[in-house]
């Protein structure tokens, strides 16, 4: 859905639409990213007096997948009573494969969730946004070839600032050809994996995958022969909606079966930006907040060569299972397990530390706004 200058003013005058809520949220985070652009130099000289970045780091082929609005409570790996995660459900007793309980987005936008779990910025530090490093440039500081492949828009009020950080990266794959404020795509979510083998991978790389997983329009999301909940009584949101995350499921399974045969492969990390309160119809409104659209899935697979060299983060992730975690520490998680050892980070905020201390009594989300207490109650 395309919304011209026009209609955005007409949607002022209702402060509580969803689309002007992420039309203003987004405003602040482009001001944001106009400093983090400027500072973009600052930072990589920074990291280049870092010398022992690069030797200390794990070699080897890692994935970041990040997800679209997808709520854990929709996928029966997390105990959803429709069958909407087969593949997911079957990798849980897997060797080297850790599924969390209890992981919340910071907040219920892309934007404002990626600008932190994608940087070194976060609700819990007093870090400027300019001066938050972002995990490519930490990658590559590292001596990391980094690539981006995604199916979600690169120009547009909504995303721009995301691809501020896209763009860092030396290889870079837009698979949607749309422009401006719009969730049409020109593919589905597998076509990300056709891109993928045929890059030729360096022996030491860093690949981001953006899916544009479950984001309304649900039923765009996923190819008709998907289509195996409707008109159950549910309604047809939801029918929809599970029809988008058994898709996503099916998408996994594909990189997964790619990416465990590839030679240097070392660690896959997956987690979505958001959930959608789907069965209040809310979507991921911040100005209707509920909890349900923060609930999100996260979870980590690791060879079994890097599980021999790194026996600390397997017996770290497999300690951590269920404790509570915001998606504002990606950062903090990733570089950890690329054994990225950055001066500033603090080992407490890690999954893949024995150090990790939080709780839901000391997380927040909706950038600080809510306690995950609340949640818990």
């Amino acid at each position: 859905m395309l919304i011209s200058a026009g209609n955005l003013g007409m949607l002022a005058f209702s402060t509580d639409n969803f689309l002007v809520n992420i039309f203003r949220e987004t405003q602040t985070a482009l001001h944001n990213y106009d400093s983090f652009a400027q500072q973009k130099a600052a930072r990589q000289k920074a990291l280049a007096a870092l010398t022992e970045l690069n030797s200390a780091s794990a070699s080897g082929v890692y994935f970041l997948v990040i997800g679209e609005s997808q709520n854990k409570d929709h996928m029966s790996a997390y105990g959803y009573e429709r069958p909407t995660t087969p593949w997911l459900d079957s990798m849980t007793d897997q060797k080297n494969f850790f599924l969390f309980q209890n992981a919340y987005a910071c907040h219920s936008h892309t934007v404002p969730v990626l600008t932190y779990a994608l940087t070194a910025k976060n609700q819990y530090n007093a870090l400027a946004l300019e001066n938050a490093a972002s995990i490519i440039e930490v990658a590559q500081a590292a001596g990391f070839q980094t690539v981006w492949i995604s199916n979600q828009v690169k120009y547009s009020a909504w995303d721009t600032p995301v691809s501020v950080i896209a763009d860092q990266a030396q290889t870079q794959y837009w698979l949607n050809g749309h422009l401006g404020e719009t969730t049409q795509t020109t593919r589905y979510d597998l076509s990300i994996v056709d891109v993928l083998k045929t890059l030729p991978l360096a022996d030491k790389t860093l690949v981001v995958l953006h899916l544009m997983g479950n984001h309304g329009s649900y039923q765009e999301r996923y190819p008709h022969k998907f289509q195996r909940w409707s008109n159950t009584g549910k309604g047809r949101n939801i029918d929809t909606y599970d029809n988008s995350i058994l898709y996503n499921d099916y998408v996994m399974q594909n990189l997964f079966q790619f990416i465990e045969q590839l030679p240097g492969f070392q660690g896959l990390v997956y987690f979505s930006d958001h959930a959608d309160d789907v069965d209040a119809g809310l979507a991921h409104d911040s100005s209707r907040f509920t909890f349900n659209m923060v609930h999100i899935p996260f979870y980590t697979y690791f060879s079994e060569a890097y599980a021999q060299n790194n026996p600390q983060v397997i017996d770290a992730c497999r300690q951590n299972r269920s404790a509570y975690f915001t998606n504002d520490l990606i950062f903090d998680t990733m570089t950890d397990i690329m054994q990225i050892h950055l001066p500033a980070l603090k080992t407490e905020n890690s999954l893949a530390n024995k150090n990790y201390q939080h709780t839901h009594a000391d997380l927040k989300t909706l950038y600080g706004k809510k306690s995950l207490s609340e949640d818990c109650k």
